[in-house]
């Protein structure tokens, strides 16, 4: 019985979402290579490759290799990571800082400007929209070309990307980001809180790239927790998973406290702490028994691989790490190991652009798709 053209159009389209996914996988893969990956035939594989190959996904090239090469060479493909561009946006307290991105996370340019707290919200927002103009003319792109924009604030931010609880910049409560950041035409704005996004450029990205079960202490001038289980980021039902902090029984906010009142900052002090000044190592190690007490806590929850130190405090290297370890495993069931991230100040517009990411591929790779189907309309 032969297929209906509904069930041959489907068919169609379930084939070019699985030659596009092994492209979008791999550097670069021959007719042969897209047919074990995909398990279709030659002829199908290549339909659904020239078919992308004419949507602008992917190009068919020559490696100089085959060039050389006496007969015909073989026909290679590569998924296209310039058919567009993401943003990732980190609406920080002092700062914004915007990244391009094309589709394989690699960076084009990034811009940052300087904020004043207590800016409202309003002006937050357009100077975010100034910061987008200007990296995307940084980059050398057209705002055709986004496809989407992720965006991270502090606080905690609901579904529709409403600040909904913030400690830090409690006059951006209520407002709906994802609606002020919505300045292309057609570009859908995803939101999410700073630290469960700088966990998820860890998980992408940082030390915690191989590792499917961790905990995120991101420590700075604040500090809170991101948690990643299964490989996947938990956010929560409200968005607030891993802000433990705002429990005063679990010390971070004394260890802010603690550093705040330290005679000299605290570049200075874990210096004097790693050459040997005995105050200093005494106000390291009040630092690591504050900071062990939260973090055993999320530990004993969810029972990680490991435990990732992030944001400024992991600069503190062994000073810090070794005296935390000892104070950790005093309160845990079983000893886990503490790493440092390697992700700078640029951790959460990183994540904001994995979840940019994440919002297109579920676009390309849905069969549905209106650009899969544009790519299949002869």
């Amino acid at each position: 019985m032969g297929l209906a053209g509904g069930d041959r159009s489907l068919l169609q389209r379930i084939n070019t979402v699985a030659v596009l996914r092994a492209l979008h996988g791999a550097e670069q893969l021959t007719l042969r290579d897209l047919t074990k990956a995909t398990g279709v035939s030659r002829n199908t594989a290549e339909d659904a490759a020239l078919a992308l190959v004419g949507a602008g996904l992917a190009e068919e090239f020559v490696p100089q290799a085959e060039q050389r090469r006496v007969g015909r060479p073989a026909k290679w493909y590569r998924f296209r990571a310039d058919y567009g561009y993401v943003l990732g946006v980190d609406l920080a307290v002092h700062e914004v800082n915007v990244l391009v991105a094309d589709l394989a996370g690699t960076e084009r340019a990034q811009y940052t400007r300087p904020l004043d707290p207590l800016t409202p919200a309003d002006g937050r927002v357009l100077a975010v929209r100034e910061a987008i103009d200007a990296a995307i003319r940084e980059a050398g792109i057209s705002r055709t070309e986004v496809l989407a924009i992720g965006a991270a604030t502090t606080g905690i931010i609901d579904r529709e990307g409403r600040v909904v609880h913030s400690n830090r910049l409690p006059h951006m409560v209520g407002y709906n980001l994802a609606e002020g950041l919505a300045v292309l035409d057609g570009v859908p704005v995803v939101v999410g809180n700073d630290a469960r996004l700088a966990t998820l450029a860890e998980r992408w990205l940082g030390t915690g790239r191989d590792t499917d079960n961790f905990v995120n202490i991101i420590a700075g001038r604040h500090i809170t927790a991101g948690v990643v289980l299964n490989g996947r980021l938990l956010p929560g039902v409200h968005g607030a998973a891993g802000e433990i902090g705002v429990l005063p029984e679990s010390r971070w906010q004394a260890a802010l406290q603690a550093m705040a009142d330290w005679p000299e900052d605290r570049e200075s002090t874990f210096r004097a702490a790693e050459a040997g000044d005995p105050d200093a190592r005494a106000r390291i190690e009040e630092l690591a028994e504050h900071l062990a007490t939260g973090t055993a806590a999320v530990v004993l929850t969810v029972d990680p691989e490991c435990v990732i130190l992030s944001g400024g405090l992991s600069r503190a290297g062994k000073t810090l790490l070794g005296p935390l370890q000892e104070h950790l495993g005093a309160k845990t069931l079983f000893p886990i190991p503490i790493h440092t991230s390697p992700l700078d100040h640029s951790a959460v517009a990183l994540g904001a652009v994995r979840l940019a990411l994440d919002h297109v591929e579920d676009d390309l790779f849905d069969t549905d798709s209106p650009r899969l189907a544009a790519a299949l309309t002869p």
